[in-house]
């Protein structure tokens, strides 16, 4: 009597939809069920296992090849599908004056999150607490937003920026964070400015820039009053003159010549002489009435521009119109020669071409999108990045030379047989 047929069935993990739980895991399993024919089976899995059962996979394509004893043969083939890499899509409202809060001190902020990739549903955390996908009523600051996806997979994370006008009154207790240029006190057109004390005008700020003070006998110095109430700088032979063989006190000059100054003669014990502020203030360095050079409270510089807060606020030095060297170093963690190790998993194929058609960029390489809201890269690890890639492009090329060179030998195989 003949044998029934070999048939074979698969059942395959399932991960609300998927295959395997997150991007890049290795959590997959395919269990057979085989009936007909005689048994003992035999099992050729395209990964090289020889159960029946195999699990601990990856995305990709499987296929099996189950012989029983007779000598029947039948094949079953599946494709495990993971989902892809999470990221945020973040949309912060701007409102008509370029912020994200209409006024000073308000909380009127709006901002929504959509997640790209992973397994629906997802969960969408703020650093201030709450979670959702959308929120209402922020305030101006910064909030980190993290997202988990149904098979509980790490997801992407993002810190996006809230911004509000700066206040436009002036506390009488002080102000903080003020910005000097544009927060000024003063007059935007040609009239004097007063200060008053006890009802008294003591000084006037004149509309062509000039200072005169009222009620006060004039004095000769580094700063006096002239007859007529100017304030003036003491120069020329106002200024007293040390004779070279003695020390003289820096304090007793507490300002810098226009014409140079020399030191050499300062007394044993006087500190070294300053140039820069000694308070909370920025340093301006201006030239032909522009500033070319800014050095913030906090030790950043700034060379043709000020130097920016924000998400690029973390860095030394900017530089406006670029930097003209003959060399440069940039120090780097580590290079990316583990893509040669052995055990290193390369992309597949069919999952990099999706990957590549849904995200218009390639993979660990910042997008247009990332670039932006970072206001640029950081050369060192985007260099690492661009030869991970091209790296990975020569296993590939190796790859495909491989399965070229296995199919030229099956085709003379072929060919010899024909002959």
């Amino acid at each position: 009597m003949a044998a029934d047929s070999l048939v074979v069935s698969i059942q395959t993990s399932a991960y609300n939809g998927y295959q395997i739980s997150c991007f890049g895991e290795k959590d997959g399993w395919i269990d057979l069920s085989v009936s007909g024919g005689a048994a003992p089976y035999t099992y050729k899995w395209s990964n090289g296992a020889t159960t029946q059962d195999i699990a601990e996979l990856a995305s990709g394509y499987y296929k099996v090849d189950v012989f029983d004893e007779g000598g029947q043969h039948a094949v079953a083939e599946i494709t495990l599908e993971q989902p892809l890499p999470m990221k945020l899509d973040v949309d912060v409202y701007e409102y008509s004056n370029g912020y994200n809060i209409s006024c000073y001190a308000c909380n009127n902020g709006n901002a929504s999150v959509v997640v790209l990739g992973g397994a629906a549903p997802f969960t969408v955390s703020w650093s201030d607490g709450p979670t959702g996908d959308n929120r209402y009523n922020l305030g101006p600051k910064d909030y980190k937003i993290t997202v988990s996806d149904a098979n509980g997979c790490a997801g992407a994370n993002t810190t996006i920026y809230l911004r509000g006008p700066d206040r436009s009154d002036w506390s009488m207790s002080g102000n903080a964070g003020t910005t000097p240029g544009p927060q000024y006190i003063g007059t935007p057109d040609n009239k004097d400015v007063v200060l008053k004390s006890n009802g008294q005008e003591l000084i006037r700020l004149l509309d062509n820039g000039e200072i005169r003070l009222w009620g006060a006998d004039t004095t000769v110095g580094p700063l006096y009053r002239d007859y007529d109430g100017t304030l003036k700088m003491g120069v020329g032979p106002d200024l007293p003159v040390w004779p070279p063989s003695k020390c003289f006190l820096l304090s007793s000059r507490p300002f810098w010549l226009t014409i140079g100054n020399d030191f050499t003669h300062l007394c044993p014990n006087e500190p070294r002489p300053v140039l820069g502020t000694l308070n909370n203030m920025d340093l301006n360095l201006v030239t032909n009435g522009e500033q070319r050079m800014r050095i913030t409270r906090n030790g950043a510089v700034g060379i043709g521009t000020d130097p920016p807060g924000g998400v690029v606020g973390d860095y030394r030095l900017f530089v406006e119109d670029g930097i003209v060297c003959r060399d440069v170093l940039v120090k780097l963690g580590a290079w990316p020669d583990f893509v040669f190790q052995p055990n290193y998993a390369l992309m597949p194929m069919d999952e990099l071409r999706l990957f590549l058609r849904t995200n218009k960029h390639l993979p660990g390489i910042p997008s247009a999108a990332e670039v932006q809201a970072k206001q640029g890269v950081e050369v060192g690890d985007l260099q690492a990045r661009m030869l991970k890639v091209v790296e990975e492009q020569a296993l590939y090329i190796l790859e495909l030379e491989e399965k070229y060179r296995d199919l030229e030998q099956r085709m003379q195989v072929v060919e010899t047989s024909k002959r």
